[in-house]
């Protein structure tokens, strides 16, 4: 267990540097209000690479915590009368037809020419800083998924499946190791969940 807790440790604090250096080496950290669109496109690859890394992190976070036995709770049905209560029936007929909405989007076509310039960087900047944020509360998403995990679990819900992650020749080596370690402890932490047929 000390081994864990030093990897998640080491893992938490690697993805930390990666993800601030990401946005750092961007200027995201100065917040501008435009940024170019090859800087986009790297920044968005890049972020979305170590999103994965972050999810995996905080799964395997939320597979450690101990938490109470889920305690049945009695459903309630909606529909079911109760003492004294006279149910009304209600039925709707329109006569008059509804309004068409908008068309949809994909269906109307480009309607600007794409902009040859800059591009706003307000949508990359609260992403990166989402990602921060959710690394600095990892403990408290942990604990949130472990309990969504618990009911999966005693609902007999399929065992999450861990694929390795795609290209991580590209990745620096620290970030490389914890991508194999991160897939290798999730397949071993899932082992005790119930194979469904």
């Amino acid at each position: 267990m000390t081994d864990l807790t030093d990897f998640l440790s080491h893992a938490r604090k690697t993805l930390a540097y990666a993800i601030a250096k990401v946005g750092v080496h961007a200027d995201l950290h100065q917040v501008p209000e435009r940024i170019s669109k090859t800087v986009k496109r790297r920044v968005s690859a890049e972020l979305k690479r170590l999103a994965i890394l972050l999810r995996r992190l905080i799964f395997l976070m939320a597979l450690q915590v101990e938490l109470a036995p889920v305690k049945p709770r009695m459903g309630s049905n909606y529909f079911e009368k109760t003492e004294g209560e006279v149910k009304k029936k209600t039925c709707t007929f329109s006569l008059v037809p509804t309004v068409a909405g908008e068309t949809p989007c994909f269906l109307r076509g480009p309607q600007t020419v794409p902009d040859q310039g800059p591009v706003l960087a307000e949508p990359l900047i609260d992403r990166w800083q989402a990602m921060l944020e959710t690394l600095k509360n990892a403990q408290r998403r942990a604990k949130c998924l472990a309990r969504t995990l618990q009911r999966q679990k005693a609902e007999g819900e399929p065992k999450p499946y861990i694929v390795p992650i795609p290209n991580t020749h590209s990745f620096p080596a620290d970030l490389a190791l914890i991508s194999g370690g991160l897939t290798v402890q999730l397949t071993e932490a899932l082992k005790d969940w119930p194979d469904s047929s």
